[in-house]
């Protein structure tokens, strides 16, 4: 490290003073009259000593830490390529004991298959394989011989194709020769036609070939009139017969559909009589249905065979439900006649409500039986309450009891009443019942409390009570009072009524229980009689059984109707399909007539152009036969020509027909000579078989001989190959130990890594805290130096101890020593897997792969030991060090020097907190004269320049 140089003013300020006092006295300056005590001077310039020495050894200190930094780093990496080879050794050894195992194992497969076949070396299996070995070469002669006969075969085929093909040669050349024939021939015809052009003998044998024609055709289309009169005639005939019987027929089918349209009549009336009988019992049942529950009361009221007690009790609650004045309790509900409707669907009086409510009954007679209390008897008037307070909600939509609404709604009975309100699917006895699960949850807090809890089999009055009264005593509990309603002991005289009336959105029915208690004169009834009396009157009313019947019989003489009603279209069907008929035969005589009449017209015609056109014969011939007089020879020489060239096109069509079967003989012999070649290549594949297959025998019989001595050779290569692989087993182990310990080498390096910046780091601090120091001391000598050269009066002069010039050079050296490298991240990921195989078993896992994510946080140290004001020549470099871990090792690359111009992808770079030296050299961004005001001079200055 190169030396540091001070040239600031304050320096050379500070020497100056030094030099004026050197002689430990006291002097005075005649100019200036300022004084300075030698020993004042000398402890400022001891204190800046002792701060240069300070930053000295703390610049010292520095340069050791990196070095000790660089030799940690290096030692890291030679721990880290030691460790990553012996992974790589110990990933072989495992691979070589995999293989190593892979061939015990084999060689295991190997001498079980050997031991197998050992214990099958007797002597009746050798004499059998012999015995197979014999038979199987007669096997082979037999399978040569078919090879032989094949090879025979297929000469014999080749040998008739060879003769065919010659034959085909032969056929070729008649051909070839019967065509030059024809071509002479037709030549000789070319010349005589040459010869007898324009003599009028072409053409007047083409005149009678011409109308010979014509009169041929003639005769063919009489010949065909006359065959198709025939048919015709024939077909009228058979027309006229088919018309009759269709007749007959039609007659017989619209009889049909008269019969038919009479039944429907008759279904008809038979249908509207069972429709009014099922409508007029509909309707009675309808007016029986509407007055719903106040029929029901009516009647048991009306029924004189009932008891005094309960035709009262019925006509009570008759009279409530029907909203009669003082019907009960001398009590008028003036909103009962507007609630209630009676027998619509949704109302509690409805038959259909009035029946669900016994289920409710029941589900709570069920929960009464746990707690073995009685059934409380049904009251007619408690059942008519318990509608009015169902339908109140239904009617007012409150959500609340009438009888805490009086005030608003008017008077209602005194009854205890139990109300629930729900969807379409909830249950009111399981909602009140519900309420127990307060106290289970009270208790669970307050197990004092279990003695109250209702839970006594059977529950007396007394205690019932005496549990009311705690439970009432206990603030903020909640509502359990229709809990309490539901296993009242003494409960007596009930009715339940349910609706399904809208109440709220989401909420549909009202369900309520009614409870007269204070009315010596009720009267009640057991529950089972209570529910005959409801079924029994539904079942009158609604008279299902009736409906049914009715309804059946509806549907009998709809469907009886619907099938007579299909009848007669089925009648009226046929009849226009065999008038359909009728009219087509109809068509078709008429088409027939006129095809008789056509054709008669066309066989007179045809007669007619049958004797003209033999007159017109008989003309011609006698022309060609003038014009064949006077062509004589000539005539008679195409004649001869034409009759050659007839007979040589015979004669090639001829040698022509012999070729083509030469042809499909030659493709026969070759059929015959393929076939041949692929029973030879069966043949010869059977013959290799069976020599494969003796081979295997001779084998399998030298294996049996033999097996002795290749079981003990087996075994020897099991044998070696367990050696082997205990070899490499072993190996494998040693690679892990050896593994292991350079792990520990490994993790030591990097901790001294980790130690050796923790230590730069500090001496870094130190060094920034001693140059801040220095700074304050170099400042502190400045200050002192310019008071004692400042004048107690005004100066004739200026003193002569002024610098006569502003300092004009800026230090120009840095540090020659940077440190090497800085770690960018403490190592921190270790090796989490260790090679685990025992002797027999592999490592699940080796850490063959490094990670491709990186480190993203790389902080970077930088030394900068320049003192303040110095500038800098060049931009420091800070050098980082790259932390890579991979499964099972960490690794520290070598430290790289990070140029000046960064990736313009940030990795999370974060530099660590400023030091001193940091800090002290932005003052360089101040400037020359910022330096200077910041060291106090700026005063001086100004002074001199005034």
């Amino acid at each position: 490290m190169k030396k540091l140089r001070y040239t600031s003013i304050a320096v050379a300020t500070l020497a100056a003073a030094t030099l004026a006092s050197a002689n430990n006295k006291v002097s005075a300056d005649a100019t200036n009259n300022t004084v300075i005590t030698e020993s004042a001077s000398q402890k400022v310039q001891d204190a800046v000593s002792d701060a240069q020495n300070a930053v000295n050894s703390a610049q010292s200190n520095v340069n050791s830490k990196e070095q000790a930094l660089s030799d940690a780093q290096g030692n890291a990496q030679t721990a880290n390529n030691a460790y990553t080879t012996q992974q790589s050794k110990l990933t072989d050894s495992q691979k070589n004991l995999a293989n190593k195992q892979e061939a015990v194992k084999q060689a295991q497969n190997n001498l079980d298959n050997v031991e197998k076949l050992a214990q099958q070396a007797t002597p009746e299996n050798i004499k059998q394989t012999r015995d197979n070995i014999s038979d199987q070469q007669k096997v082979i002669q037999n399978a040569q011989g078919n090879v032989n006969d094949a090879n025979t075969e297929l000469n014999r085929a080749q040998d008739q194709l060879n003769n065919a093909k010659q034959k085909q040669a032969n056929a070729q050349k008649l051909v070839n020769d019967k065509n030059l024939a024809k071509q002479d021939a037709d030549n000789n015809v070319s010349k005589a036609e040459d010869d007898v052009k324009n003599s009028g003998l072409n053409e007047a044998e083409q005149n009678v070939q011409k109308v010979q024609t014509t009169l041929d055709n003639i005769k063919k289309t009489n010949s065909s009139n006359e065959s198709v009169l025939k048919q015709n005639q024939t077909a009228l005939a058979d027309n006229k017969k088919k018309i009759a019987d269709l007749n007959n027929k039609i007659d017989a089918a619209k009889k049909n559909v008269a019969d038919a349209q009479n039944n429907v009549k008759d279904k008809q009336q038979a249908l509207a009589t069972a429709q009014k009988a099922l409508s007029d019992l509909q309707d009675q049942v309808a007016q029986d249905q509407a007055s719903g529950a106040a029929g029901f009361f009516k009647a048991i009221a009306d029924n004189k065979d009932n008891s005094e007690s309960l035709r009262e009790d019925a006509q009570t609650a008759y009279n409530i439900i029907t909203g009669q004045p003082n019907a009960y309790q001398d009590i008028t509900v003036e909103w009962a006649k507007k609630a209630v409707k009676l027998g619509q669907e949704n109302d509690s009086t409805s038959l259909a409500n009035l029946e669900k409510a016994l289920e409710y009954y029941q589900e709570w007679m069920t929960y009464r039986d746990k707690y073995g209390l009685s059934h409380p008897s049904i009251s007619l008037t408690a059942v008519a309450i318990a509608m009015l307070s169902s339908d109140f909600e239904g009617y007012t939509r409150e959500l609340n009891h009438p009888a805490l609404l009086q005030g608003k709604y008017g008077p209602f009975y005194e009854t205890e009443e139990d109300i629930a309100f729900g969807t379409d699917y909830y249950d009111p006895v399981d909602m009140w019942m519900s309420e127990k699960g307060i106290i289970d949850n009270y208790i669970k807090q307050h197990p004092e409390a279990a003695q109250y809890s209702f839970e006594k089999n059977p529950l007396t009055e007394q205690e019932y009570y005496r549990n009311v009264n705690y439970w009432d005593e206990i603030p903020d509990l909640g509502t359990i009072g229709h809990y309490t309603s539901m296993i009242k002991p003494n409960a007596n005289f009930v009715g339940l009524a349910t609706n399904n009336y809208p109440l709220a959105p989401f909420m549909y029915g009202a369900t309520s229980m009614d409870e007269i208690e204070f009315d010596e004169n009720a009267n009640g009834m057991a529950f089972s009689d209570y529910q005959n009396l409801v079924h029994s009157y539904v079942q009158n009313v609604t008279q299902d059984n009736n409906i049914k019947n009715l309804k059946a019989n509806v549907a009998t003489a709809n469907q009886n109707l619907v099938a007579a009603q299909n009848a007669v279209k089925l009648a009226q069907n046929n009849v226009q399909s065999l008038q359909a008929n009728l009219a087509e035969l109809n068509n078709s005589s008429d088409k027939i007539n006129k095809a008789i009449s056509d054709t008669q017209a066309a066989l007179a015609k045809g007669q007619e152009n049958l004797e003209f056109e033999q007159k017109q014969l008989d003309q011609a011939n006698q022309t060609l036969a003038d014009v064949q007089a006077k062509v004589g020879t000539k005539a008679k020489a195409l004649d001869d020509a034409k009759v050659a060239q007839s007979k040589a096109v015979e004669a090639l069509s001829q040698v022509q027909k012999a070729l083509d079967e030469t042809n499909d003989e030659v493709k026969a012999a070759q059929s015959s000579v393929d076939a041949a070649q692929n029973n030879l290549n069966t043949k010869n594949n059977d013959l290799k078989n069976a020599q494969n297959k003796l081979t295997a025998l001779n084998q399998t019989l030298s294996n049996l001989e033999n097996s002795k001595a290749n079981l003990e050779k087996a075994q020897k290569a099991l044998d070696n190959a367990n050696d082997e692989a205990l070899q490499a087993n072993k190996d494998v182990i040693t690679q892990q130990s050896i593994l292991s310990s350079l792990k520990k080498s490994k993790e030591k390096a990097d901790a001294q890594v980790i130690t050796a910046i923790e230590e730069l780091k500090q001496a870094q601090s130190d060094l920034t805290v001693a140059q801040g120091r220095l700074v304050a001391e170099q400042k502190i000598a400045e200050q002192e130096a310019q008071k004692d050269n400042q004048p107690t009066a005004q100066p004739s002069e200026q003193p002569m101890s002024q610098p006569s010039e502003q300092p004009t050079e800026q230090p120009t050296e840095q540090p020659t020593e940077q440190p090497t490298s800085q770690p960018s991240e403490q190592p921190t990921a270790q090796p989490t897997e260790q090679p685990t195989s025992q002797p027999t078993a592999q490592p699940s896992e080796q850490p063959t792969s490094q990670p491709t994510a990186q480190p993203t946080e790389q902080p970077v140290i930088e030394s900068n030991t320049q003192l303040p004001g110095e500038q800098k020549n060049e931009e420091p470099q800070p050098m980082t060090i790259q932390v890579t871990t991979k499964k099972g090792e960490t690794s520290i690359v070598e430290p790289t020097n990070s140029s000046s111009t960064q990736p313009t992808t940030k990795q999370g770079a974060q530099q660590l907190p400023q030091t001193g030296n940091q800090k002290s050299s932005s003052l360089i961004s101040l400037g020359f004269a910022g330096l200077l005001s910041a060291l106090g001079l700026t005063k001086v200055n100004k002074k001199r320049k005034d």
